[in-house]
């Protein structure tokens, strides 16, 4: 079996190929992978998916593709078929165009969809890559190199808002403890590939669930797979 996962640009495949080295490794020895596709740019997810998902989903009769593009911005998608204000409404265009695209490209009907769409995960980045890196938020402490406490963010991290994005919090950070700009090509990664176990990404030292919908992915992928993502013993009681 194979995940293929659909992302918007390159640093969105190089971070999650950082975080997900272990996993693979794993999903590798029960002979099944994961290859990440970017696409260019949210536009690109938005228009693309259905056709690049559901060739998938047809060539391979166990193979699973998901949609992983940001959330945010969306303020450029107003008007147009693609518009949409919440993550209900991302997964709602992705999830219509793999079936339009089933459909239309592949004549299947009504009846074959439940399990051909089954094999497909509509999902979000919310609100963007970065995301992961507020909720890495010792291994980002370690690469920027201070022994500030840092968090003065929204918990859970996902619920940041488009005015102070996760983006917009990294840069800022990376000025002010580095003097220098973010590269989300190499800085992404270097600070992902330092989290030992996804769960302490996953849950802050409270034990509160950080990554809602990160999580939803992930345990969707390791309950198709039978390989988890994470240690389930890093879960709260």
């Amino acid at each position: 079996m194979k995940v293929w996962v659909f992302v918007e640009g390159e640093s969105d495949r190089l971070a999650l190929e950082a975080l997900w080295k272990a996993w693979k490794e794993r999903l590798r020895e029960q002979r099944h992978g994961i290859a990440i596709i970017p696409l260019g740019s949210k536009g690109a997810v938005l228009k693309r998916i259905g056709a690049r998902a559901a060739e998938k989903i047809i060539n391979n009769n166990v193979d699973l593709a998901v949609g992983l593009p940001d959330l945010y911005p969306n303020a450029n998608f107003a008007g147009t078929p693609f518009n949409h204000d919440n993550l209900a409404d991302l997964r709602q265009i992705q999830t219509s165009s793999v079936r339009k695209a089933l459909r239309d490209i592949y004549g299947k009907r009504d009846d074959d969809m439940p399990s051909l769409i089954e094999r497909f995960r509509a999902s979000a980045l919310k609100h963007d890559l970065e995301v992961l890196l507020l909720a890495a938020r010792e291994e980002l402490r370690a690469y920027l190199g201070t022994s500030d406490r840092l968090g003065g963010w929204r918990h859970p991290v996902e619920e940041q808002n488009q005015q102070r994005a996760p983006k917009h919090i990294v840069k800022d950070l990376f000025m002010r403890y580095k003097n220098c700009r973010y590269r989300e090509t190499v800085d992404a990664p270097s600070v992902l590939r330092r989290v030992a176990d996804i769960a302490d990404l996953l849950y802050d030292d409270n034990h509160r669930l950080q990554c809602p919908v990160f999580k939803e992915l992930l345990d969707w992928v390791g309950a198709k797979t039978g390989v988890p993502a994470y240690s389930p013993q890093q879960s709260p009681l």
